[in-house]
């Protein structure tokens, strides 16, 4: 048990930090209006530069924020309760639309570059979206988290149906 309060711990320090790093996106992104020849030479949309940073932060902040809940209801409750089952599933939909998201935003990131020359991505652009195998990562925790929420679900179903049967 407390291997899960050392995880209750950090994940609430990495709320702080996404939370502290959203924070700090936005005001950049505000202090970079004040140089307009720096949005300018960009070949970047509004949206890319403020609103995709921010609406992937927030969706991974509230995956952690689901995912601290259930490992509190761990520690509460035990391990096989069904609040737990319900934040798990919700974290691990979150993470995974922020990994799709994360890699769709990529790809769109090339395509608006222009980073296509005779129908063919060049290198760098190649190298970009190779860079982002976080994204890919966080689809394959997601993906984690979701058998792990099987599997309490399963324990819950078990512990009722031994509980009814004494």
């Amino acid at each position: 048990m407390s291997k899960i309060k050392i995880l209750n711990w950090i994940l609430k320090g990495l709320i702080l930090i996404t939370a502290l790093g959203i924070a700090l996106n936005i005001y950049l992104y505000y202090s970079s209006l004040q140089h307009h020849r720096f949005i300018n030479s960009l070949k970047l949309d509004i949206f890319y530069l403020l609103y995709a940073p921010a609406l992937k932060g927030i969706l991974f902040l509230s995956s952690i924020i689901c995912l601290q809940i259930s490992i509190g209801s761990f520690i509460k409750h035990n391990f096989f309760n069904p609040k737990s089952v319900k934040h798990l599933k919700y974290s691990g939909i979150l993470l995974l639309i922020y990994s799709l998201a994360g890699i769709g935003l990529n790809i769109i990131f090339v395509i608006i570059n222009n980073s296509f020359k005779n129908g063919f991505p060049d290198m760098d652009s190649l190298n970009y979206l190779f860079k982002s195998n976080s994204h890919i990562a966080t689809l394959i925790i997601a993906i984690g988290i979701f058998v792990v929420g099987d599997i309490i679900k399963s324990g819950v179903t078990i512990k009722q149906e031994n509980e009814l049967t004494i």
